[in-house]
């Protein structure tokens, strides 16, 4: 693979890793947590450059992120040298207006309230049927969906929708050459593919379903990983970052499944925290829009705990960890 130690990343990384100094950290989520109001707590935002609602609303706090997560995709299109890097954490918004566009042609329900306007796609554009500016991948998925969401098959549906996903961010990592992005492409899908393991097998579903379910792309053969448990199933993942989340997955049989999907959610984390030492190079930007995006499910988490009028306790429990 081409190693990236030319100048062509150096602003935008010099640029990234200053942004990183505005970040949620552990100690501003702390004060977050322990703010007495949703209120206060909102306004810690505000060191991270947040414009704050003039009051803290579930639907405000939705508004907040939103124009933040389209300022973020914004302003690093603009800086990165290979807008493939980018378009790699957009093309996941487009397949979810995706869904929804095939939901509201189904029920005939507005779906407008519900898109996700970062993809790379005007979202409702593709609400009003309009494909031809998708990639030739995604009209094809597209076409193959509506056919089984058509025939009431919804689940076959996202299932094609979700494979295409993946499948169109491996093909753009690997076109990056960033054996970085590659690596933590893979890593996403073999935590899928895990958790989808561990569901089915908690269903009972049968192999059949549990071989549409699992994504190709993976570290880990989805072949081997159908039909793994116990034993098998640790040695798959043995050595290899979701090592953890393995051992955990072989031996649960009942019970909660939270500290496996934590583990599974803190094994892609410390993957991405490499890219915090990295001086420049396209894992500067990975590491960043990733940060952002953990960042803002933890603003989403904690604030509406606080909402819900939940303790410090509960909420804690539920945040993962973070880039910083």
């Amino acid at each position: 693979m081409q190693q990236y130690r030319d100048t062509n990343y150096a602003a935008v990384s010099a640029a990234l890793h200053a942004r990183e100094a505005h970040l949620l950290t552990s100690a501003l989520s702390e004060r977050m947590l322990e703010a007495p109001t949703a209120e206060e707590s909102c306004k810690v935002l505000g060191e991270c450059g947040y414009a704050l609602p003039e009051k803290c609303t579930l639907a405000n706090v939705e508004e907040m992120l939103a124009l933040a997560r389209r300022t973020l995709y914004r302003e690093v299109a603009v800086l990165a040298p290979d807008k493939r890097i980018v378009e790699i954490f957009r093309l996941k918004y487009d397949y979810h207006n995706a869904k929804l566009a095939l939901k509201a042609k189904r029920t005939g329900e507005d779906a407008s309230r519900l898109v996700i306007d970062c993809g790379r796609y005007d979202a409702l554009a593709l609400l009003r049927g309009e494909r031809g500016m998708l990639s030739s991948r995604m009209g094809r998925a597209m076409a193959q969906a509506e056919r089984e969401s058509e025939g009431g098959d919804v689940r076959a549906a996202e299932l094609t929708l979700d494979r295409a996903c993946f499948e169109e961010m491996s093909a753009l990592a690997k076109e990056t050459e960033s054996d970085f992005l590659i690596g933590y492409v893979a890593l996403q899908i073999d935590a899928i593919n895990l958790r989808t393991l561990v569901r089915a097998q908690r269903m009972g579903a049968s192999a059949e379903l549990l071989s549409a379910a699992l994504l190709p792309g993976g570290h880990i053969p989805a072949e081997q990983l159908k039909t793994a448990r116990g034993d098998r199933l640790a040695e798959l993942t043995r050595g290899s970052a979701l090592s953890a989340a393995g051992e955990l997955a072989a031996s649960l049989t009942s019970g909660s499944l939270t500290v496996f999907e934590r583990a599974c959610d803190d094994a892609l984390m410390q993957y991405l925290q490499r890219a915090r030492r990295t001086a420049f190079g396209p894992e500067v930007i990975v590491g960043y829009l990733s940060a952002k995006e953990a960042e803002f499910t933890a603003v989403r988490t904690i604030l509406s705990g606080k909402l819900a009028g939940l303790s410090a306790e509960d909420i804690r429990a539920r945040l993962r960890m973070s880039y910083l």
